[in-house]
């Protein structure tokens, strides 16, 4: 036997030439969310007095049980807001003091990835902030 044919049946041996073995991985899928908890879906976006803390909602599944990581964003940046931990599914939000434009809206992002090269994004509605009373 040739040297490339007994490598080639070395590798069909061992399985690491074989084809069916490989299970491709699956993106995870966002069920509901993200979006504050209880909220309702409107199209003119979501508004919250200054100083409120939301509960995000966030449900995610995969098809392949892979652990799930998750990073959550406020865009525009400033004026801040506060996640109680941007690492986990459904973290709080305090909602940050109201932007000079008055008509800016807040959009959270949530990345979620599997670890296995599985990521997607999800963004809230838009989010008003109305001035503390």
């Amino acid at each position: 036997m040739s040297r490339s044919r007994s490598f080639l049946f070395v590798l069909l041996a061992l399985g690491l030439g074989s084809v069916g073995c490989y299970s491709p991985n699956h993106q995870p899928v966002i069920i509901a969310g993200p979006r504050p908890l209880g909220s309702p879906s409107t199209p003119g976006g979501l508004k919250f007095e200054e100083g409120t803390v939301i509960q995000l909602q966030l449900e995610v599944t995969d098809q392949d049980e892979d652990e799930i990581f998750f990073r959550w964003t406020q865009v525009p940046a400033d004026p801040a807001g506060a996640f109680s931990n941007a690492s986990v599914a459904t973290p709080t939000w305090t909602v940050p003091s109201p932007p000079e434009d008055p008509n800016q809206a807040f959009h959270l992002y949530v990345e979620v990835e599997d670890g296995n090269g599985g990521v997607l994004l999800g963004q809230s509605p838009a989010i008003y902030v109305l001035p503390k009373q």
